[in-house]
């Protein structure tokens, strides 16, 4: 299982695992908390990222390696 950034402030979205194609998320998350868990997997070699945005306004960071 991967570990968020430490500069991820809290709360941080509990972690869901993986799904059956091994992609792991994060929802719930603002702008700046999305942006910067983008920039950690690019920096920690996660090449597979997605980031999509709800109806309310939050965004949702899949990853997988």
């Amino acid at each position: 299982m991967s570990s968020l950034p430490h500069d991820v402030p809290k709360p941080v979205p509990e972690d869901l695992g993986k799904d059956a194609e091994g992609w792991e998320r994060r929802q719930r998350l603002n702008k700046s908390e999305a942006e910067r868990l983008l920039d950690w997997l690019e920096a920690n070699g996660y090449s597979q990222k997605e980031i999509s945005l709800a109806e309310d306004g939050s965004f949702t960071v899949r990853w997988r390696r």
